[in-house]
């Protein structure tokens, strides 16, 4: 069953202002819980569990929005979030569409291999590549925890993202007899 405009738009908006509230527990202090210094990137599972159900536009823009959120918030080396996730997000909505049922399995395996290729290749590149003083640590001490931490929460957001999908999506168990 296709979605009118006016469907689509609240669609997108609902999207939009899911990711904000995710942002915003995400990049402000004391709105979210680290354990041990590990901070959990709530936008990375949430734009991958969003995108798997899009064609394959609407799954990069929700993943240039998730980014561009990201990357507003932080201030610093502006772009890289923006480009990261709406890579990710057109690869988890290409294989959706063309490969893949979106499934709970898919979307864990998705959000795993999009979470461990951020953590490493920011790591290597804003942290490794600048000369941070005591970079070589912070992959065991920060990125590796922050990605465990993001690994082991995403279930529960597909638990809670997933029927908000559907639910905007109108999808109808009677359309795959």
């Amino acid at each position: 069953m296709e979605l009118t405009q006016n469907q689509k738009i609240k669609k997108y908006v609902s999207y939009c202002l899911i990711l904000a509230v995710l942002d915003l527990i995400q990049n402000t202090a004391g709105l979210s819980v680290e354990i041990f210094g590990a901070r959990c990137f709530l936008l990375l599972p949430a734009a991958i569990i969003f995108a798997m159900g899009e064609d394959i536009l609407g799954g990069t823009m929700v993943g240039l929005f998730a980014g561009l959120l990201w990357d507003l918030t932080s201030g610093v080396h502006m772009g890289f979030n923006c480009v990261y996730i709406a890579l990710m997000c057109f690869i988890a909505s290409a294989l959706a569409s063309n490969i893949a049922r979106d499934t709970f399995i898919t979307n864990m395996i998705m959000c795993i291999v999009t979470i461990s290729i951020y953590c490493t290749v920011y790591w290597l590149f804003f942290i490794i590549i600048k000369g941070v003083e005591g970079a070589e640590d912070t992959i065991l001490s920060f990125y590796f925890p922050c990605g465990i931490y993001t690994t082991l929460i995403s279930p529960i957001m597909w638990l809670i993202l997933n029927p908000v999908k559907k639910k905007l999506n109108l999808i109808n168990n009677q359309d795959f007899r």
